[in-house]
């Protein structure tokens, strides 16, 4: 019975781990896109508790810039 505790503890931070990696991943990449320092945001989050800065970030990160994207057709 204790191995079978100790493996679900161990499950359970490796999914958080797992999760954590993916949460600041995307902020960082979310950052970059609109022109913020991923860094910044990513150890803002991190500091300030994932999911409390993951929730800060979404309600203050800026809009995306519209772009011109130019298809090339054949004549």
């Amino acid at each position: 019975m204790p191995y079978l505790t100790s493996a679900v503890i161990l499950s359970t931070f490796i999914l958080y781990l797992g999760l954590l990696g993916f949460i600041l991943t995307w902020v960082y990449q979310d950052a970059e896109l609109r022109g913020f320092n991923g860094w910044v945001v990513t150890i803002f989050t991190f500091l300030t508790g994932t999911i409390f800065g993951t929730l800060v970030w979404l309600l203050i990160r800026p809009k995306l810039k519209k772009q011109l994207i130019v298809l090339h057709t054949e004549d």
